[in-house]
């Protein structure tokens, strides 16, 4: 078996390369327990860091021989290679050809590995499904990512002044749309609207409309805290149950709107896009959107 950390070694450079970024990731993975990396520390089960390390880092480079008429001398130095003859007896030991004749008929880059995670392109790290996951599973997951999403909006709104919270587009007061609201109101909606989907589902009726002082951020977090987990839990039984198709109609309004739980779960996901939209052009506005995307 070939263990490159004994025939490659890291070429200097003025500027980290992407194999660099590569093989820190990896050490500061194995080394503390940094959000995000648990999972991506779990799929080196098998095989030491070093052999991972190097190992991604061959497919890479095998990659690159196979979709690019970059020089093989050029693709060795960027993979760490100290020399082309190091890496040509690395690439023949695991691909069982040399990188010039390997170019002219290739295979897959994938070098069998126990995790089976492997290299993808452009330059990236697969780590394959932890188990199943079906549609259900999948709203499960978007339901996650949206309450997290507002719960960073809220986060980083709460160091701003009322001013700020409370500015909005235009002139006329009125807040009418998306590029209307404020940001304080635009995150108001975003909890109102999870709010409301639980008490549908539950048959408890929900008032949206606010009067008086505006909600402090402090509040909003609180309820957004007691509201997502409902949201969640909600959408599962509702799932689990079968009951995306239940519908309400507003039977005793001048024009009634039939409306599906599934249309106003649909609704809460991806209509309000545009309101965290809003929220986040607002906190860029303010400089406070920090590392928010």
């Amino acid at each position: 078996m070939w263990v490159v950390a004994t025939t490659v070694t890291g070429v200097p450079s003025p500027t980290p390369s992407p194999v660099d970024g590569f093989r820190a990731f990896v050490a500061r993975a194995v080394g503390d327990d940094a959000p995000g990396t648990s999972r991506f520390r779990r799929a080196l089960a098998g095989e030491s860091p070093a052999r991972f390390s190097d190992r991604i880092v061959l497919e890479r480079a095998a990659h690159l021989v196979a979709t690019t008429r970059r020089t093989l001398q050029d693709i060795a130095t960027e993979s760490g290679f100290r020399g082309y003859d190091v890496f040509a007896r690395a690439f023949r030991r695991e691909y069982g050809d040399l990188p010039s004749a390997w170019r002219a008929a290739p295979t897959s880059w994938a070098i069998d590995a126990p995790g089976d995670v492997h290299f993808r392109p452009p330059d990236g790290v697969r780590l394959p499904a932890r188990r199943r996951m079906d549609g259900v599973d999948l709203l499960g997951e978007l339901v996650t990512h949206h309450v997290r999403a507002v719960g960073d909006l809220v986060d980083a709104a709460a160091v701003l002044p009322d001013a700020d919270l409370d500015e909005r587009d235009g002139t006329d007061g009125t807040g009418a749309g998306a590029g209307g609201l404020s940001l304080r109101a635009s995150l108001t909606q975003l909890v109102d609207r999870m709010e409301a989907i639980t008490a549908a589902a539950h048959d408890v009726p929900h008032e949206t409309a606010r009067t008086g002082t505006p909600e402090s951020l402090g509040s909003l977090r609180s309820r957004l805290d007691r509201v997502g987990p409902e949201l969640a839990d909600t959408v599962a039984l509702l799932a689990a149950t079968g009951r995306f198709d239940e519908a309400f109609v507003d039977a005793f309004a001048p024009g009634p709107v039939t409306r599906t739980v599934g249309e106003m779960v649909a609704h809460v996901l991806v209509d309000a896009d545009h309101l965290r939209t809003t929220a986040l052009c607002r906190l860029r506005a303010s400089d406070a959107a920090g590392g928010l995307g």
